[in-house]
């Protein structure tokens, strides 16, 4: 770790409602094939030779429906691995989200930096005309900056008192 790191901060997405909507559908389908399976091996349904049908695996999946469960899995997974992270050093404020994306600011550059309890403004990087810039995963506190070129930021934080330390020392 470097010694002129002064912050570091990393948050996730681990709200329980969230979860509980991305991972319902899987639930729900698990209770589908358990009932199907059920059902089949139960001796309810079988075809002229004696063996069990499973013509419900095979030939049933339309590439619309694999496609929709590709996606469906690629948002489960950019979600678990997703993250924000907020580094203030003596010289700058690296704010790194989701899986690919860094925007460095130079504490020189900032004219106002304050604590603020913000509304709603949604999840990830968002633009707003009241804010500017949002980086948010989750909570409705945080630190607005407001920069000497006149753009706006707003580094959502479970910390913002410390954040703002930081970013005022």
């Amino acid at each position: 770790m470097r010694a002129d790191l002064r912050f570091k901060e990393t948050q996730k997405f681990t709200q329980w409602w969230l979860w509980l909507i991305i991972l319902a559908p899987i639930v729900l389908t698990a209770i589908s094939i358990i009932s199907t399976l059920i059902s089949l091996y139960g001796g309810s349904i079988s075809n002229d030779s004696g063996n069990v049908s499973i013509s419900w695996i095979s030939g049933r999946i339309s590439m619309v429906q694999f496609i929709f469960v590709l996606i469906y899995v690629a948002t489960i997974l950019f979600l678990a691995l997703s993250k924000l992270k907020v580094l203030v050093s003596d010289k700058e404020i690296k704010i790194s989200h989701l899986l690919f994306f860094q925007k460095v600011i130079n504490l020189s550059d900032i004219n106002e930096a304050k604590k603020i309890d913000y509304d709603f403004v949604g999840y990830g990087i968002r633009k707003t005309k009241k804010y500017g810039t949002v980086y948010n995963v989750k909570g409705k506190k945080g630190v607005a900056l407001t920069l000497t070129n006149g753009k706006k930021y707003l580094i959502g934080s479970k910390k913002p008192t410390e954040l703002l330390a930081a970013i005022s020392n």
